[in-house]
């Protein structure tokens, strides 16, 4: 499973197409993670890339992986420490170079998707160490006693008094939200319902209002964003 962001069967659309978010439970590119920054770092000695003079350039790179297993940067997310493009231009360059992606599979056939892959340019060149990955270099976002804290902190804004439902057992809604890079609960949503619409817009309203922050995720000491899925149930009666 990529490490930052739990992955889920999503869209995304770029220039109009619409393109899944490569399945978490495969691996983008053959050997894995570090076999690509492996190969990342091996194209930038041998084209005789420069390393960025900013060493504190970070960037996630979404990459398109084609069926044919051909790949493409078409997005870049940056984040406030970065002052140059240096980063996004390597990594457009590396990637004509790599030859390693694997077409993602969804309902038994290949099918272009997005993986993502945060670069790190000051990891490369002389810095870098075999095995390397940024998952080793992540921290995760921290609440206030911890994800139970936070648990209680929306429990409190909970009213169930005036919900009654048939029968035994639990109603569970699943909630996705992120942690953004100032510790902020925003993109609050629904993975699935309770059955009870109240009470979903309830437990929305609840994590939105929230005005305690997390201290954010954060990837070679720069602040980055986390996707949070999390499981809320009302007990029935």
């Amino acid at each position: 499973m990529r490490f930052l962001y739990i992955l889920l069967f999503l869209n995304i659309f770029v220039n109009g197409q619409k393109f899944a978010v490569f399945p978490a439970n495969q691996h983008s590119y053959l050997g894995g993670d570090e076999m690509f920054y492996k190969d990342f770092q091996k194209i930038l000695i041998a084209k005789n890339m420069k390393p960025c003079e900013n060493k504190k350039e970070l960037f996630r790179a979404l990459i398109l992986v084609n069926e044919d297993e051909t790949a493409s940067l078409y997005e870049s997310e940056n984040f406030p420490e970065q002052i140059s493009k240096c980063s996004e231009e390597l990594t457009k360059e590396v990637l004509k170079n790599m030859n390693g992606f694997i077409a993602a599979k969804i309902n038994g056939e290949l099918k272009a998707a997005v993986a993502h892959y945060y670069i790190f340019p000051d990891a490369f060149f002389e810095n870098f160490k075999e095995g390397y990955t940024p998952e080793k270099f992540t921290e995760l976002p921290v609440f206030e006693g911890g994800i139970n804290g936070f648990r209680n902190e929306v429990s409190k804004k909970i009213d169930t008094s005036g919900f009654y439902v048939k029968g035994s057992g639990k109603a569970t809604l699943i909630v996705r939200f992120l942690v953004n890079e100032e510790g902020e609960i925003v993109n609050v949503n629904l993975e699935n319902t309770s059955g009870l619409k109240e009470y979903d817009e309830m437990v929305i309203s609840s994590i939105q209002s929230l005005k305690k922050k997390w201290i954010p995720a954060k990837v070679h000491g720069i602040p980055v964003k986390y996707r949070f899925r999390m499981p809320i149930s009302l007990m029935k009666d």
